[in-house]
């Protein structure tokens, strides 16, 4: 069962990658600057610290998790191709992973019309934001993990 500890660090890591999305956005900007207007000076500065926190962060986790699944599992190919939603025990915890799969996939049928039309604000808030498509992207999986949490929740 996918614990709240899971979910968390799950969204941690989200949250984190798109930090790190956002500098290599900042860095693509200059770029493209550099590109339309080639006059020398040419300068591009990347803020690598959201990059090294994502990997320092994730790789701690993924140890972690690495750890606690090699427990479980004696072949590295099962821990690293088995999520831990799919550990059921018995039938059981497979029909309630059955449900929460399904309840997760109906919600992206919701969430992906609204989350699109998030992008619509875009215009309007580009020049204070302009990395608000990263954002709005990531909130695609995020929803789908909080759906499929809460589902597992509230079948337990």
């Amino acid at each position: 069962m996918k614990t709240f500890s899971t979910v968390l660090f799950t969204i941690v890591l989200y949250v984190l990658f798109a930090l790190a999305l956002i500098s290599f956005y900042d860095a693509q900007l200059q770029f493209a600057e550099i590109v339309k207007n080639p006059e020398p000076p040419w300068f591009i500065s990347i803020n690598l610290m959201p990059l090294t926190v994502f990997l320092l962060i994730g790789g701690l986790i993924s140890f972690l998790f690495f750890k606690r699944s090699k427990r479980k599992h004696k072949k590295l190919a099962s821990i690293m191709m088995i999520p831990p939603e799919f550990e059921e025990q018995d039938e059981r915890e497979m029909m309630i992973t059955a449900k929460a799969c399904r309840n997760s996939y109906i919600t992206l049928y919701i969430a992906v019309p609204i989350i699109a039309g998030l992008m619509l604000l875009y215009p309007f808030i580009q020049d204070r934001a302009p990395y608000y498509p990263i954002i709005v992207v990531l909130l695609i999986p995020v929803v789908q993990i909080m759906s499929y949490y809460f589902s597992m929740r509230k079948s337990i």
